[in-house]
This record gives C-alpha cells, structure tokens and sequence, in this order.
C-alpha cells in the first residue's frame, strides 16, 4: 500500500505561504493615504461638476426646445385657423360669383329682344301712320 504523505512536525504549527501577509495590509489600513485617493477624489469631484453642469444645459436645451415647439405649435394652429377664415370667405366669394354669373346671363338672354326694340319701335310707329292715313317723308 501507498504511503501517505507526510506532514513534516516542524511545520504543522507555521503556515510559510501566508507570513507576513497579514501584516502588509494591516499597515496599509493604519497609514491614511492621501496621495493617490485625495487626487482621485479632486478628479471625481471635478468630473462630477462637469457631468452636472452638462446635464444641466441639457435641461435647459430640452426646456428651451419644448417652449421652441409650443410656440411653433401655438403659430401653426393659428394659422391653420386663419387658412380655415381664408377657406370660408373664398366659398362665400364664390357663391356669390355664381350669382352674379346667372344674373349677367339672364339679362345676356334679355338683350336680343333689348337690341331689337328700336326695330320694333320703328315698325311700330310706321302702322300706326298707315292706319291713321299720315303720311312719313
């Protein structure tokens, strides 16, 4: 049978892997470090005020775009009223076009019998000579 490995009995109680291991982190936990962390601290803060300040004009930009927007909404709806009014008095002009139209050719029908009145007035007057015997020229 195979021989189990042995632990020697000078070691058992030392564990070599980890001396002085401990140590080292202790001291860094007893020993403030300012170097590194303090700048990272400055430099986190500082970007923090960048990212604020620029999330701060991006507010502002949306706002002011929003405010841009409900103007232009206000102007458009304005304007479509405004088309809407236009859109009426045109339909208005219009039908009161179409009835001057009917008007101007009603007397357009009239103006035959207008024109030939003169004729007729003419003839008119030469019977009533003939029947009352007066003679004309």
């Amino acid at each position: 049978m195979a021989e189990a490995k042995r632990v020697s009995e000078e070691n058992q109680d030392k564990n070599l892997e980890m001396e002085g291991f401990e140590t080292f982190f202790e001291s860094e936990e007893l020993s403030p470090i300012e170097g590194a962390t303090t700048r990272g601290d400055e430099v986190m803060q500082h970007q923090m005020e960048k990212l604020v300040g620029k999330l701060s004009e991006l507010i502002t930009l949306s706002v002011d775009q929003r405010l841009e927007t409900s103007k232009i909404s206000n102007q458009l709806i304005d304007n479509q009223r405004q088309l809407i009014a236009t859109q009426q008095i045109l339909i208005k002009l219009m039908e009161r076009s179409i009835e001057l139209t009917r008007h101007v050719t009603s007397i357009e029908e009239r103006l035959p019998g207008v024109f030939e009145l003169p004729r007729v007035v003419e003839s008119l007057r030469q019977r009533v000579a003939q029947l009352e015997g007066i003679e004309t020229r």
